[in-house]
């Protein structure tokens, strides 16, 4: 549980910073010049990537960030043509080989690859992962739905044992390169409010037309997609 409070802070934290660094570079008051490459996307993929990689211990996900950053980034800093994609594309290769060949997985993770399954009771759900996984079961009965925040994080979360309310249910998602499996009893109506930007939802009742749906079961989802995806599991 720190460990994960730690993360959160340090990558709020981090954006933070960096926000305040773009306002006052655009307000000018800094009394230095600020190189324009330091606010693009690229920069931002390389310090995700280094936060990943040094802070969250996510060895895989950090390095690839860094890499795929540093490919388009390094160019523009040195002032030199993109690098040859017919070199740099079989040495990242290399490198992610020899990463998977000498790195040593956690104690936590030898003992078991998958997150481990936590049971919660509540009425409203509050789930975040930040450079992280995580698998919950919610159990109410008398659910309203709640919020689920991942950047750059992947989170399961069963709805099964919960009966929703009376009231209107409503799942605010908030996905920045993330992803989400929301498992479901399969009568339920799924209404999507969503805004994707580069991402998508995927709910299994579409592959089955004929299946029964109660309109009186609605979960409505609202939020913002952003290079991730939502999928809808049915049992």
């Amino acid at each position: 549980m720190a460990n994960k409070l730690n993360n959160r802070y340090s990558f709020g934290t981090l954006l933070v910073l960096i926000g305040t660094a773009l306002l006052l570079r655009n307000l000018n008051v800094l009394p230095f010049e600020i190189p324009a490459y330091v606010f693009t996307w690229k920069m931002l993929l390389v310090v995700m990537g280094l936060y990943a990689l040094i802070i969250a211990g996510k060895g895989f996900t950090g390095l690839t960030l860094t890499a795929v950053g540093s490919y388009f980034l390094i160019p523009e800093i040195m002032g030199v043509p993109v690098l040859d994609a017919v070199l740099f594309w079989p040495g990242i290769i290399i490198l992610f080989g020899l990463f998977f060949l000498f790195a040593r997985p956690s104690k936590r993770k030898q003992k078991k690859y998958f997150p481990e399954l936590k049971q919660v009771n509540s009425d409203y759900m509050d789930i975040s992962a930040i450079v992280s996984g995580h698998s919950r079961q919610i159990s109410s009965y008398d659910f309203k739905g709640g919020k689920i925040t991942a950047v750059m994080g992947g989170l399961e979360v069963d709805l099964t044992n919960c009966t929703l309310s009376k009231e209107k249910c409503v799942i605010e998602l908030d996905l920045v390169m993330g992803g989400v499996q929301l498992i479901i009893p399969r009568e339920w109506n799924i209404k999507s409010e969503l805004t994707p930007i580069m991402g998508g939802v995927e709910d299994s009742a579409l592959e089955n037309p004929g299946q029964y749906i109660d309109p009186a079961a609605t979960v409505t989802l609202t939020g913002t997609v952003i290079m991730s995806g939502v999928e809808i599991k049915r049992i």
